[in-house]
């Protein structure tokens, strides 16, 4: 009976082996907030209570710096609109600003992923509170609990495109940390949409970053079988 399992095992794993994707661990991480929700993060303090929020809010109450951010939804600390469906059920509207505005303070930690690209972009906006200072607001690159980068926004509500050299920490696992530690003026950040990229500037699907977090999930999840059968 032992002997019937064993190969019955083997055939399965071989089929998740030579899958490119493996469908019971490799799933792609919510690196745009098109969830409409936190799903892959997970957040400390009250900052990050109303996000991601919808559309672009800065234009809705005239602030003259639009958003620019990808798709639906994004990380804008000052907004407090959840879209047209949950939004709307809350009472809120378009542009409305959060509840003490940048008073609230808080973090949202990504899940952990490979990395392997050359270089990391996303688009960053919101106050310039560097990390290191006494009220930082920014988003930090994260391995083994060491800051390895860390950028921040430039005093405006608009999102522009900005790149990490990631080439040094090829095949290290990695976090993603927004922070919000500040409650003074321009105390937000706001990010959305990030990728890895190759040496030729082309964004990696980050399906295939999950499918090399996968095969190491299923290497360990194999030698721990092998223990036992």
């Amino acid at each position: 009976m032992k002997n019937v399992f064993r190969l019955v095992l083997c055939a399965v794993l071989l089929v998740l082996f030579v899958s490119p994707i493996n469908l019971v661990f490799a799933r792609a991480f919510n690196n745009d907030f098109e969830t409409g929700d936190l799903t892959d993060w997970e957040k400390t303090g009250t900052a990050f209570d109303f996000q991601p929020t919808w559309g672009d809010n800065p234009t809705a109450r005239n602030r003259g710096q639009p958003s620019e951010h990808q798709g639906d939804w994004w990380l804008g600390l000052a907004e407090k609109y959840q879209g047209p469906v949950k939004g709307k059920a809350l009472g809120q509207n378009p542009g409305d600003l959060a509840d003490g505005v940048d008073a609230p303070q808080g973090t949202l930690t990504s899940k952990e992923f490979t990395i392997i690209g050359d270089t990391m972009n996303f688009l960053m906006g919101g106050g310039n509170r560097a990390w290191g200072t006494a009220e930082p607001c920014c988003v930090n690159l994260v391995i083994d609990e060491k800051v390895e980068r860390t950028m921040t926004g430039n005093n405006t509500e608009t999102m522009t495109r900005r790149e990490w050299d990631v080439s040094d920490l090829n095949g290290k696992l990695a976090k993603l940390v927004v922070i919000d530690n500040s409650s003074g003026g321009w105390g937000h950040p706001n990010f959305d949409d990030v990728h890895q990229a190759d040496r030729n500037g082309n964004n990696i699907p980050w399906s295939r970053v999950a499918a090399v977090d996968a095969r190491g999930k299923l290497a360990l999840t194999w030698a721990q079988m092998k223990k036992y059968y």
